[in-house]
């Protein structure tokens, strides 16, 4: 695993991950909050990949497969650069949601992920992730209903 420290930003009021030490606070305070977030990107990143998973399981069309392919691994790189271990295998299942809910659930934890990292190289994976599911919400309300 790679060595990230917790900072606190003033513009934004919140802590996010960064590879500078900040001496702000005392340590334990910084500690804690580093703990927190750490295991915070660790639940986002893998439930979005559990909802990544899903929507391949339900897509037939195959250029959306190919997206959500592409999307699936750059998930994986993200959750492998932080934790140097693969991810878990989803056991839930989603079955309740819609491909365009799942999305949008998607696009929203990438967003929230986006914002915790202030680390350039995994904030930039972070972006072309939400690019990705934006390109595939896109494509699938392309898609005229009669091919689903």
């Amino acid at each position: 695993m790679h060595k990230f420290f917790c900072n606190y930003n003033n513009l934004t009021e919140k802590y996010e991950l960064t590879k500078n030490k900040s001496f702000m606070f005392n340590t334990s305070v910084n500690i804690q909050a580093e703990n927190n977030m750490l295991e915070e990107i660790r639940n986002d990143i893998q439930s979005l990949y559990n909802f990544v998973v899903s929507l391949k399981e339900k897509t037939t069309d195959n250029d959306l497969l190919n997206l959500t392919n592409e999307t699936e691994l750059l998930v994986s790189n993200l959750y492998y650069s932080f934790f140097a271990s693969p991810l878990e295998l989803p056991t839930e299942k989603t079955d309740n949601l819609s491909e365009k809910e799942m999305l949008t659930k998607c696009i929203d934890i990438s967003l929230s992920l986006e914002k915790k990292i202030n680390i350039p190289e995994y904030n930039r994976l972070c972006h072309i992730i939400t690019e990705e599911l934006r390109n595939i919400l896109n494509h699938l309300t392309l898609i005229p209903k009669e091919e689903k």
